[in-house]
């Protein structure tokens, strides 16, 4: 009988500590997620402030770009780089070379925080035909399909903060002597859909989704392409142990970054003047003064 107590003694001791440890590695399991939620919220931040700092530096380029895109050509304000951030400083002041910044900064946290999310669901959608496809569960992306996934994630991104670019282009046009003035974003927002509708907001989307699809698709090649031939012929000794430099890949991602805006570009001109159409009270950049006027 004593053997006996002993032994369903032992047993439960053992029972005991086998769920002791199934409720450590249960407890360790929950941990990581914890740590990937402190992780995206502290990329996003860092995203979103990275970002803000970048688009604030070069604001006053942004918005003379968007001012040159759709002025009216047959009453040119803005005529080049230099003569056009004079005119703006000489009527405007230093506020005007940050007009619309506020707009653009905004949507850097909501289009980062969509653009991670799309990113990681499309990844495991595709990854998940490409092994049904393939018929191997161990398969990973290939290049081709992380660029494939990335292009799905910039074109959400992008969908779903669409209206506050759109809004932002308007800001960015418009000056003190415009007939109407919008006095910010809400009050852009409200208008728009107010006189315009619900696909007011949108003009412009598609050439935005074409353009998408160019330049993520050059931006990945080139910067592969001058990688790999850096690497292979290490020119200059900018490569060491087979690695490129900081300042070596931020040439390759200035340069790659370049060629694919240079490629789009064409279609960032058609979307901002598709924005403007159906403006009530247009300013004057955008229809003219004078016998010039005339409707975007």
């Amino acid at each position: 009988m004593a053997s006996e107590d002993v032994k369903t003694s032992e047993s439960a001791v053992s029972k005991i500590v086998n769920l002791a440890e199934e409720a450590k590695l249960a407890k360790e399991e929950i941990k990581p997620t914890k740590y990937q939620v402190y992780s995206v919220c502290k990329s996003l931040i860092a995203g979103g402030v990275a970002g803000g700092v970048s688009r604030t530096a070069v604001a006053p380029l942004e918005r003379l770009k968007i001012l040159l895109q759709v002025q009216n050509p047959h009453n040119i304000k803005y005529n080049g780089t230099v003569q056009g951030l004079k005119y703006i400083w000489r009527t405007e002041g230093f506020r005007g070379l940050f007009k619309g910044n506020g707009t653009n900064c905004a949507r850097i946290v909501p289009n980062s925080a969509v653009k991670f999310f799309s990113y990681e669901q499309a990844s495991k959608g595709i990854l998940y035909l490409y092994q049904q496809q393939t018929g191997n569960d161990d398969a990973q992306l290939t290049p081709l399909l992380r660029l494939g996934a990335g292009a799905c994630a910039g074109i959400i991104a992008m969908s779903a903060t669409y209206p506050m670019d759109m809004v932002r282009g308007r800001l960015t046009v418009q000056t003190e002597n415009s007939p109407c003035q919008y006095r910010g974003i809400s009050h852009a927002l409200s208008t728009v859909l107010r006189e315009e509708g619900f696909r007011g907001l949108y003009k412009g989307w598609l050439p935005s989704v074409i353009g998408v699809i160019p330049y993520v698709g050059l931006n990945f090649a080139v910067y592969g392409s001058l990688k790999d031939w850096l690497i292979k012929s290490k020119p200059f000794g900018l490569v060491e142990d087979n690695e490129l430099g900081i300042v070596t890949r931020l040439a390759c991602g200035a340069a790659a970054g370049t060629v694919g805006q240079t490629v789009a570009y064409p279609l960032d001109v058609i979307r901002r003047r598709m924005q403007m159409v159906g403006w009530n009270n247009a300013s004057s950049i955008v229809a003219g003064d004078g016998r010039n006027k005339a409707p975007p």
